[in-house]
């Protein structure tokens, strides 16, 4: 996924409760197989069982959920993209040969709750189908969230700029300095660590302005954690220069998922409010 061509494969629905992954592409996601996938699908995540079976590897549980909450029909044209560790962006054409971009959604397939995990970035438990402000609309200006602690009541240490646009969204900003190109890494604030649950070494996944996701490793320790492999692969791929600006806002606590935005230097006014990164 980081830096490296993407695989697709393209398949016609048929009606069923799984959907065999062709046998041609189950060789390139075999090694990265632990039982389940995620499918990005119009602006939602949906977690879908994978089973093998001595006829081949499966979608199974969430899969027919995830179906009829779009209300897809048999012959629908589906292409996968794979983003990597068992990660999918599916898009669907109709029978007319032409993308469907806009789905007439089923609420009643929103009801096996192991199938979905968000709409639009907000979990189905808070029952709230609306949109969220996107990074780019929130206000910049240092803003405590009450759902937020401040930085200094859990590091005791200075903190770059944070922003809770409301108290559902997680925010933080991060200006990029010669150590985050030259090392490959960047420092994640540890409110936002313990906020989000990010307290083990694990991969999260973050996605970029143009919606493609990179599994990124972090690195977790109390005094400095931390993004660390794929992030060199990530800003390669998004031409990022000393100054920049990366705007990370916490998308799923499940799927440890974060949106960046980036903001170039060369729009911003010089400034000296942020710490140099380890």
């Amino acid at each position: 996924m980081n830096g490296t061509p993407r695989l697709e494969f393209i398949k016609v629905l048929l009606s069923g409760s799984r959907f065999r992954i062709p046998s041609a592409f189950v060789g390139h996601v075999i090694d990265d197989n632990h039982g389940k996938a995620m499918i990005f699908l119009a602006d939602k995540f949906w977690h879908i069982k994978v089973q093998k079976t001595e006829e081949g590897l499966f979608f199974t549980d969430g899969w027919e959920e995830m179906i009829k909450a779009h209300g897809l029909s048999e012959g629908c044209i589906l292409s996968f993209c794979y983003e990597g560790n068992m990660v999918f962006t599916l898009k669907v054409f109709g029978h007319d040969a032409c993308r469907i971009n806009n789905f007439s959604i089923n609420s009643e397939g929103f009801k096996n709750r192991n199938a979905y995990v968000e709409f639009n970035g907000i979990g189905e438990d808070s029952n709230r189908l609306g949109q969220i402000p996107s990074a780019n609309n929130c206000d910049e200006t240092n803003v405590a969230s009450p759902s937020v602690p401040p930085a200094h009541s859990l590091s005791g240490i200075k903190s770059e700029d944070e922003t809770s646009c409301t108290k559902n969204i997680i925010q933080y900003k991060k200006k990029i300095h010669r150590t985050n190109l030259v090392h490959g890494r960047i420092g994640v604030p540890l409110w936002v660590c313990a906020s989000t649950g990010l307290k083990s070494s694990h991969d999260v996944t973050i996605r970029g302005p143009d919606r493609r996701l990179w599994t990124i490793f972090f690195s977790y320790s109390p005094q400095t954690p931390r993004l660390g492999k794929g992030w060199s692969e990530f800003c390669e791929h998004h031409k990022l220069e000393i100054g920049d600006l990366c705007i990370f806002t916490h998308v799923s606590k499940r799927d440890k998922l974060f949106d960046v935005q980036i903001k170039r230097a060369s729009h911003e006014r010089a400034s000296t409010s942020y710490e140099d990164e380890v």
